[in-house]
């Protein structure tokens, strides 16, 4: 996979908060299509977003196939795109990672994994340890049944 941002030159990690404000009206789309489940899909640098279904159609967990998010990410590179996050979001909660979304990020190190909140959207990345990589607030907007 290439997700893995370690390697990457500079300027790239210290972009990341622009491409999460340039994807941050897709992923909400994505977000509130998907509400009262997770949303999950994968970000772009260009920050166009890669909407997959969670296949455990839960609000407190997400699900892909390991080979679905391969396959995604082979198709999103062969069409000159380049992906750089693997996003989910929370439909009840904050933007901090859960011990699930820990355990998930602690076995995929300098991926990014990034988290839609009622708070905002945070980038995460796990490399020695859990990190914050950038954060952008969101504007207030709620669907029918969204908790306040």
């Amino acid at each position: 996979m290439t997700l893995d941002i370690t390697d990457a030159p500079i300027d790239m990690r210290e972009s990341v908060e622009q491409v999460l404000t340039m994807a941050a009206s897709e992923m909400l789309n994505h977000r509130f299509d998907d509400y009262p489940l997770e949303a999950v899909g994968i970000l772009c640098v260009d920050g166009s977003v890669y909407p997959l279904i969670n296949q455990a159609r839960s609000a407190h967990r997400f699900e892909v196939s390991q080979i679905l998010v391969r396959e995604a990410i082979e198709a999103l590179n062969r069409r000159g795109f380049s992906p750089i996050a693997v996003y989910h979001s929370h439909p009840t909660s904050s933007t901090g990672p859960s011990t699930r979304d820990v355990e998930l990020m602690s076995n995929m190190p300098g991926v990014l994994s990034v988290i839609i909140g009622l708070d905002g959207i945070t980038a995460w990345r796990w490399e020695d340890g859990l990190q914050s990589v950038a954060r952008i607030e969101l504007p207030e907007r709620k669907v029918d049944g969204e908790p306040t």
